[in-house]
């Protein structure tokens, strides 16, 4: 079986591992540097929001200012960029299908809500 990376959501890494799906989420180049975390948990949270029914204005305002702030720093390519928006989408995907039928409920008022949160105040500053 395929090492599982480490990183910031290991709960959708875990469900990976445990069905031993070598697919392209586990073979799919892993960086695990500051950088590509902080843009794949931004992507992941935004996934988060959209799944939890919180994405407004504000949230993607917010979001929107988190990357270009983290783009500015890090001086991050397309490519990056876009490694970290599949790996963010996959394994939101997984952690919804992962809860099971209506458990996302208790996903969606701790993660969600933190992120829209966080999100909406990035987008007032």
């Amino acid at each position: 079986m395929s090492r599982v990376p480490p990183g910031p959501l290991p709960s959708a890494r875990r469900a990976l591992a445990a069905l031993g799906l070598a697919l392209p989420v586990v073979a799919a180049p892993w960086h695990g540097s500051k950088s590509t975390d902080e843009l794949t948990r931004a992507f992941y949270d935004l996934e988060v929001t959209a799944y939890c029914g919180l994405a407004n204005a504000a949230v993607r305002t917010g979001f929107e200012r988190e990357i270009a702030r983290l783009k500015a720093r890090d001086d991050v390519d397309e490519a990056s960029l876009e490694r970290a928006r599949t790996q963010a989408w996959k394994e939101a995907h997984l952690e919804w299908q992962n809860r099971g039928l209506g458990g996302f409920r208790s996903w969606c008022r701790s993660e969600g809500r933190a992120a829209a949160e966080r999100f909406t105040r990035a987008g007032s500053d």
